[in-house]
């Protein structure tokens, strides 16, 4: 059986079995590949392109098509006009990466202030201190926090910025979605940006936030039902542009921590579940075949059938070194209701740290528990560091294409 990309996705999607597990690298802001690390791997493979620094926050590099057929990748994103710190990617210019990391194309409207103590800065029109990158620091760190002196609704009426997309960038993710489509056989992953969760922390500051959800939980319903109905009048928007062209729609709420959730299950179910229902029914009502993508690290298991109740068809990723994270269990209770996207490799401990040897190993063990049955997309947990050679990157999705067959993972 000789499938096609995008054929392979939406077969995984559909819990079916493919002639190979589908691959991924960089189809979303968690599964990509930090751009030194991936002017080294295009080095070590004689690819002269161009690198594109789409995301300048984590330094994520937009994976050009050549090298993700060699690596058999199946899926590629589509990011959106600001993927990060108010930052437009329409227009690029010549740049430098950190580190001595290598060329790159950079927003033009990237243009950082170096700070006295050496870091670098990124302001907004008004003024605002958005991120700040430490002198020795490859990432940017956000740093404003536009509700943490809010008090009332009346506050969060005046300073709340919503969630929106322009006329301007609904044309410019449809010319981009469409010309992906019609000459590629990837799938198209988009990178959508909505969150609730994760926009808490942005707005009110993470301890404040984290307070005010048991202090003033009637304020933070107010709050979070703005966002809710700003995000589906945004969806709605957003499919109306690409939604004849990506088969996946992505989210991003981390509620894990490495030991435990950030906040109670029942405090997931209060606050958040609801509102993730609306948005993902909004989705379904206009695009009943669109997958429903949430990316959440941590340990978050208690939530996990809550997840998929609120209607999400897809969980990035499983990390199994947090607790109550065990591959196996997960893929036995949830494995024909949700399709686990990542979890390949560990890219905190083994990526990181471990050998080419090790590597390997992983990923064989987790294609053969995650792999029976569909429902899994081939991707390790999180970014591909600066620092992971071409070696171990080459070795993990060299794995996937010799062991991510039935044949392999039926084995006993």
């Amino acid at each position: 059986m000789s499938l096609t990309s995008r054929e392979r996705i939406l077969m995984a999607l559909n819990h079916e079995e493919t002639d190979r597990v589908p691959i991924d690298l960089g189809s979303s802001r968690s599964t990509g590949i930090n751009a030194i690390a991936y002017n080294k791997l295009k080095k070590h493979l004689g690819i002269t392109s161009d690198t594109i620094l789409f995301d300048v926050k984590q330094l994520l590099a937009e994976a050009d098509y050549e090298l993700l057929k060699r690596i058999g990748s199946d899926v590629v994103i589509l990011p959106r006009l600001v993927p990060s710190i108010g930052i437009p990617i329409d227009e690029y210019k010549r740049g430098e990466l950190p580190m001595d990391g290598g060329s790159c194309l950079l927003a033009k409207a990237y243009n950082p202030v170096q700070r006295e103590d050496g870091s670098l800065g990124i302001y907004d029109g008004e003024g605002h201190l958005l991120a700040i990158r430490p002198k020795q620091g490859i990432f940017f760190d956000e740093v404003y926090n536009p509700l943490e002196d809010v008090e009332d609704e009346a506050g969060v009426d005046e300073k709340l910025k919503l969630p929106e997309i322009t006329d301007y960038e609904m044309e410019y993710l449809r010319k981009k979605a469409k010309k992906i489509y019609e000459t590629t056989d990837f799938a198209i992953s988009g990178a959508t940006s909505f969150s609730l969760f994760e926009r808490g922390f942005k707005d009110w500051g993470y301890e404040n936030y984290l307070y005010l959800l048991y202090a003033e939980p009637e304020l933070m319903e107010y709050y979070l039902d703005k966002l809710t109905d700003a995000y589906m009048i945004m969806m709605e928007r957003y499919l109306d542009a690409v939604g004849d062209y990506v088969q996946i729609v992505q989210n991003n709420d981390d509620f894990g921590s490495q030991k435990a959730m950030l906040i109670s299950p029942d405090t997931y179910r209060k606050f958040f579940k609801p509102r993730h229902a609306r948005i993902n029914e909004a989705i379904k009502r206009k695009r009943p075949d669109m997958h429903i993508s949430l990316h959440c690290c941590g340990s978050i298991y208690p939530i996990i059938g809550d997840l998929i109740e609120s209607g999400f068809d897809i969980l990035n990723p499983i990390q199994k070194e947090c607790a109550n994270m065990d591959p196996a269990t997960i893929k036995k209770e949830f494995g024909d209701r949700v399709t686990i996207w990542g979890g390949a490799c560990s890219t905190q401990t083994t990526m990181t740290h471990g050998t080419v040897e090790d590597i390997v190993r992983e990923a064989k063990e987790m294609i053969r528990i995650y792999a029976p049955g569909g429902g899994f997309v081939f991707s390790q947990i999180h970014n591909l560091l600066a620092d992971i050679s071409p070696e171990k990157i080459l070795a993990l999705f060299d794995t996937a294409k010799k062991y991510g067959v039935p044949e392999f993972y039926h084995r006993q």
